[in-house]
């Protein structure tokens, strides 16, 4: 005797109660997966951010040592200058050797700053690069979170469906 649709037996399913539940379990584990790698990733771009914030401050610290030296190397070149100047018998405090002394602060002073300027110009970009990692992290988390809510509306929503189409036969 073959039976067919036989609306007699609650328990019938279009699919086997077995194949419903492990179809159920590997999309778990697919879930998990998912997650995990979503939150692993999200941890790689967190180490990302700490290691360009890590360069940034590094940045800053070799253009203020750079700075520092540029500074000695001019005031070193002023007293050569002066050394040179007062050699020569000349009033090294007036005229034309104020100038020269003046016009070497002033280049050694825009040259340091030049420096320093471009230091922070190496941190910011640094900086820059740590907000992406960080946004890049919150966006992982936020997808390891997605998995795990798709999951359990899919469970949801075939509980759901299961229960409807048994009361369907019922009705």
């Amino acid at each position: 005797m073959i039976f067919r649709h036989s609306y007699s037996d609650p328990f019938r399913r279009e699919r086997p109660a077995t194949r419903h539940g492990i179809d159920q379990v590997l999309a778990g584990n697919q879930a998990q997966i998912q997650a995990n790698q979503a939150s692993y990733m999200a941890q790689v771009a967190r180490n990302n951010q700490q290691v360009a914030q890590w360069n940034a401050q590094r940045a800053l610290q070799q253009g203020q040592v750079q700075q520092d030296l540029q500074r000695q190397k001019t005031a070193q070149a002023i007293g050569q200058q002066r050394a040179a100047l007062a050699s020569q018998g000349g009033d090294i405090n007036s005229g034309s050797s104020v100038d020269l002394v003046g016009d070497t602060a002033r280049s050694g002073e825009f040259s340091a700053q030049t420096i320093g300027n471009d230091a922070q110009a190496r941190a910011y970009k640094y900086l820059l690069d740590a907000n992406t990692a960080a946004g890049q992290a919150s966006l992982y988390d936020t997808q390891a979170s997605n998995v795990w809510s798709t999951y359990r509306n899919n469970l949801l929503a075939d509980g759901i469906k299961s229960g409807a189409s048994l009361l369907g036969k019922y009705v």
